[in-house]
């Protein structure tokens, strides 16, 4: 059998990896919504299937099923609106509050810079002209975003209903692929894939759930207004990991320093915040969905920038449980099984030195038998 040199083989990986990463970028606007929609149908499955039991048609169970998301969303975004309808009854209150911050940063840079007043109004208003003269082609990018998002919600929505009402078909389309002897296995990818997905997805919103109890008995307690806001705000940018709920905290810190006269609320909000996001990595987070998804936190941390640079705030999201699939077909496929080693959570020592001496043993008895 002809075997290939390594340069070449290096080359094919590399020229593989590079054309893969261009197609997901040339694609973006399709395949992003269309991951998404598969993700939510794994989701959806049982939801549609219970349904099903009733003697409804499955074209009418995929759209109940679609429904309930939207329902969810609904009550969602009716919650934010209307606590950003409150938030503005209070713009006046807040309005001159920051006024007088701004007082206070044009003395603190006079005193500290020795920059005057007047050159400060100078360089904010040049920082507006600037602003204005490139706000066309802001607005512009602002019309294309909204026609993108909405194309792309459109095509979530047809995908996600095909997902649910073909499911058995793609599913034999699947086993199209394999011998029929490998279909077994194949079954058990399949399951272990949905489970997967499923049970991260529950346990994200449960993690989502009880951060934001936390946070907003916090905030309460500390006499933040409008606690329950960003409580629930800072919580579900949960979705974006690592840095989501960093972004989450900003908000009521500066709110917290704009509406309050001591120094001392931003700086509570942002102990209470941060340590809730202690509890959230290292306990929470770990107990309810670190069991279903056993992916380390460097190849979770390589795989969110990537899929950032990628897919932007969607691939973020979508990275963990992408990379938890990826895992579960690297564990079940023979040649590729290190690389799910790899993406997956270390063993503790003493069951790595075990096996390592295990390996040494085998080689050696190996050695020994062809000599």
């Amino acid at each position: 059998m002809k075997t290939f040199p390594g340069y070449f083989k290096y080359f094919i990986i590399l020229s593989s990896v590079v054309l893969t990463c261009y197609i997901l970028i040339l694609g973006k606007s399709i395949l992003s919504p269309v991951l998404a929609a598969f993700m939510v149908a794994l989701l959806l499955r049982p939801l549609s299937a219970h349904i099903e039991k009733f003697k409804v048609p499955r074209i009418l169970s995929s759209i109940l099923s679609i429904l309930a998301v939207f329902v969810c969303l609904a009550v969602l975004s009716y919650f934010f609106s209307a606590q950003v309808s409150s938030i503005t009854t209070d713009l006046n209150s807040i309005g001159a509050r920051f006024n007088e911050l701004i007082d206070r940063g044009y003395d603190l840079m006079k005193n500290t810079f020795g920059i005057g007043q007047a050159e400060q109004t100078q360089y904010l208003k040049d920082s507006l002209n600037r602003f204005l003269q490139n706000s066309s082609s802001a607005f512009t990018q602002t019309i294309y975003a909204t026609a993108d998002f909405f194309t792309s919600f459109f095509l979530f929505l047809i995908t996600l209903f095909f997902f649910l009402y073909y499911r058995r078909f793609f599913v034999a389309f699947l086993y199209q692929w394999f011998r029929p002897q490998d279909h077994a296995a194949v079954g058990a990818i399949i399951h272990k894939i949905e489970l997967v997905v499923r049970s991260y997805i529950l346990g994200v919103s449960t993690v989502i759930s009880i951060v934001a109890v936390l946070n907003s008995l916090g905030l309460v307690l500390l006499g933040i207004q409008h606690a329950v806001f960003f409580g629930v705000l800072a919580a579900v940018l949960i979705i974006i990991p690592y840095i989501g709920i960093l972004i989450g905290s900003m908000l009521p810190i500066l709110f917290a320093l704009i509406t309050k006269d001591s120094l001392w609320y931003p700086v509570g909000v942002a102990i209470l915040l941060w340590g809730i996001q202690f509890l959230e990595g290292n306990f929470i987070t770990p107990n309810i969905v670190g069991g279903k998804v056993s992916i380390n936190p460097f190849a979770a941390i390589i795989a969110l920038f990537f899929s950032g640079m990628i897919w932007g705030i969607l691939g973020m999201i979508l990275s963990i449980p992408m990379l938890a699939i990826i895992k579960i077909i690297c564990d079940a496929v023979e040649p590729v099984r290190p690389f799910g080693f790899l993406l997956g959570t270390p063993p503790d020592q003493a069951a790595l030195s075990s096996r390592q001496i295990k390996l040494q043993n085998i080689l050696k008895k190996r050695k020994n038998l062809k000599v």
